[in-house]
């Protein structure tokens, strides 16, 4: 990853900054909605001139919105404004009935660095690939390569995945593939985290062996 940001002001997210690495695996024992980290992050998201992209269930399509509206905002303005925009599963990850790495990729691509400013905070509820344990091999090479695309844009993206819907296993190489992890409440550097190129020949020389 590069260290240039454009230039854009660090990030507060979780009592931490974001500056160098701005790709965070959030581990949440529940819903994503924990009002004492992302109650801050978007108030910060809002009142900096950000840009709020909420990716979440679509029968939770209305919960940012309600959010917003709960903190104050006027969130029909913001959403007429293009400054929060609330996307589903069936929108990005799961567009065309399931999940594929390529799209998706392409999909973040488009999203992110072909729309560099604002500064875009993007929240992805990753609770679409539970229960799916087909697809957990396809997902963990996605989060590693993702990681290339967030080397080349200035914005933010964090992954909430509840521990208590997924395996152990699965959890440890999704920790390895993001450089910050929020764990217990608290933002810190990932000190397991594997450089995408290197985890992913590490996970191509498993196969072949």
């Amino acid at each position: 990853m590069t260290d240039d940001v454009s230039g854009t002001d660090p990030v507060m997210f979780a009592g931490g900054r974001l500056d160098r690495y701005r790709h965070v695996c959030a581990f949440l024992d529940g819903p994503v909605a924990d009002d004492l980290v992302f109650d801050p992050f978007i108030r910060e998201t809002i009142d900096g001139g950000d840009r709020l992209l909420c990716i979440v269930a679509p029968a939770d399509s209305a919960a940012p919105v309600n959010r917003l509206r709960h903190l104050g905002y006027d969130a029909g303005t913001l959403l007429v404004d293009h400054r929060c925009e609330v996307r589903t599963w069936t929108e990005t990850y799961l567009s065309g009935g399931a999940f594929e790495e390529a799209t998706m990729l392409e999909l973040l691509d488009r999203m992110l660095v072909r729309r560099p400013s604002p500064r875009t905070r993007m929240v992805c509820d990753m609770g679409w690939a539970a229960d799916r344990p087909e697809i957990a091999e396809d997902l963990i090479d996605f989060e590693a390569k993702a990681n290339f695309i967030h080397a080349e844009h200035p914005h933010v993206v964090i992954c909430c995945y509840d521990t208590s819907r997924f395996d152990g296993s699965f959890v440890i190489d999704i920790l390895r593939t993001h450089p910050m992890v929020l764990v217990g409440g608290m933002l810190q550097e990932n000190p397991f985290f594997v450089p995408p190129a290197d985890f992913l020949a590490g996970r191509s020389a498993r196969r072949a062996g």
